[in-house]
């Protein structure tokens, strides 16, 4: 039995480089042999191994060196190739074996190319077409974006293509077209120099750079535009001095309806205006063949446009249309309570209001308000007071309303009974009355003769007296502070009944 072992199992070279493997080869015969090794799954031409076989006594180990060495070209593509050394005993017959992978680093190699070198750029021509042709002289694809520029950035570059992708020893060609960006009407030739360029999108570092000459031409010769501008003097000379006649192309006004005091604006096209051109009314002057003006009539106009010129007078008129202008909304207070109008001191009340189309809120004697925002504000008025809201409006007439709150000391009573009553007052023995009461600020309510002390803050109670009662109404506020009002039912004894016959 042979036993193979390798200094590394993967190994790495650069195209054009070497690279060394060292073979170790251990006889685990009982005699010895001569060992020679052989490299399977390579080109033959990728590496070379200086002493082929050793002789190696029994249980010894020797090693053998295996060289590495491939072309920097495009035919041998970078990328990891497995191969096997194989062990073989010349004398026993005996074979061992050790699998490795040669690994081919990636270089990369550009060539490019510009036809033709040098074109021309004319009135009919603008843009002049070029091939680029860039060829692939690494030993890995390679994925370019392409570009061009000048010195000047005169000129304006467009790729059919802006990325290609080039195979390893490949040639690709694309187009480019190149314009100058600005042609004069009059000078003479001009040279650009340029340079395309084609780099690697993964790699900064690659790239290959053409240059290539454009030739703009001016648009007309000196002696060429001397002659037409003789000829376009002469022409204008005529045009100047020829009889002009005026007339008027537009006269529009926008917009033709408005209301009273906006703007509306005037626009003329006058062919050959000369001095004494106006609109009316207003006398305004117009200087120019084409402008405008803005006016802001109050009533509804009619307005004139008068042009002279050339021993002529034309007009035209447009009307606008004028509607009142709406008066300015006015505020208003839809609302302004307090929570409780009567209070003792140091009690806290909150006022609140609803006011549409206000633009100032004040309140008295709290000061101003927010319009937008406040809705409410807690007051603790230690007097009577009477609290004024005022709101101005957008035409800035000034709105108010008031509430009056009311202070009184501790040991008076807040309770206030607004009504009661019995309905009816007067009643026949037997008969019923309706006890109806309406209370505020009370905390407690209750009516004697059994009625109760636990009652609503308006209610109404039905009573049947047998004889003429009094009925005290009692309200407490939260102090223990009470107001009291009576009512008496009357009870009178029922009508007698007479025997006598009714005469039909």
């Amino acid at each position: 039995m042979i036993r193979v072992d390798l200094s590394a199992t993967d190994v790495a070279i650069e195209a054009g480089q070497t690279a060394q493997l060292d073979v170790s080869l251990t006889n685990k015969q009982e005699t010895d042999d001569n060992i020679a090794i052989e490299i399977e799954g390579l080109d033959v031409e990728w590496y070379a191994v200086p002493v082929p076989s050793v002789h190696v006594a029994p249980g010894e180990t020797r090693s053998l060196r295996v060289l590495f060495k491939v072309g920097r070209s495009p035919d041998v593509a970078a990328g990891t190739y497995p191969f096997v050394v194989r062990a073989r005993g010349m004398e026993s017959g005996e074979t061992g074996i050790h699998q490795a992978a040669l690994t081919i680093k990636p270089f990369s190699a550009l060539q490019l190319d510009l036809d033709p070198k040098r074109a021309t750029s004319t009135l009919f021509r603008r843009a002049s077409i070029f091939e680029l042709r860039i060829t692939n002289l690494g030993n890995h694809t390679e994925t370019l974006d392409l570009s061009a520029s000048d010195s000047d950035d005169a000129c304006a570059y467009e790729f059919e293509n802006d990325r290609i992708v080039v195979k390893p020893g490949g040639t690709e060609a694309v187009g480019l077209a190149v314009e100058p960006r600005s042609r004069p009407l009059v000078g003479s030739t001009c040279l650009y120099q340029f340079t395309a360029t084609a780099r690697s999108a993964s790699d900064a570092y690659v790239s290959a750079s053409a240059h290539g000459q454009l030739e703009r031409r001016a648009i007309l010769s000196t002696v060429m535009a001397s002659l037409l501008l003789v000829a376009a003097i002469a022409a204008a000379g005529w045009w100047i001095f020829r009889p002009r006649p005026v007339a008027i192309r537009s006269f529009t006004a926008e917009p033709q309806e408005v209301v009273a005091g906006d703007p509306v604006t005037l626009s003329w096209d006058i062919e050959n205006p000369g001095e004494g051109t106006k609109i009316d009314p207003g006398n305004i002057p117009v200087r120019s063949s084409v402008g405008t003006v803005t006016v802001k009539p109050e009533i509804p106009t009619l307005y004139k446009l008068v042009a002279r010129g050339g021993g002529r007078e034309v007009s035209r008129e447009i009307a606008v249309a004028v509607r009142p202008r709406p008066p300015l909304p006015s505020a208003r207070i839809r609302e302004f309570t307090a929570s409780a109008k009567r209070i003792h001191q140091g009690d806290v009340v909150t006022l609140t209001w609803r006011v549409d189309g206000a633009t100032a809120l004040v309140l008295n004697p709290i000061g101003e308000l927010n319009p937008k925002m406040d809705r409410s504000r807690q007051v603790m008025p230690e007097v009577t007071t009477t609290y004024v809201l005022s709101a101005q409006g957008q035409n800035g007439e000034v709105v108010t309303k008031s509430v009056d709150i009311e202070v009184v000391p501790p040991n008076v009573s807040i309770a206030e009974i607004r009504g009661f009553r019995a309905v009816p007052d007067k009643i026949e023995a037997g008969g019923k009355a309706q006890l109806r009461w309406t209370v505020a600020n009370a905390a407690a309510v209750e009516i004697d003769n059994g009625i109760g002390d636990q009652l609503p803050a308006q209610g109404q109670f039905d009573v049947t007296p047998a004889v003429t009662t009094v009925y005290t109404l009692r309200a407490s506020d939260s102090k223990g502070n009470a107001v009291s009002k009576q009512v008496t039912v009357t009870v009178v004894p029922p009508a007698p009944q007479s025997d006598e016959p009714i005469t039909p």
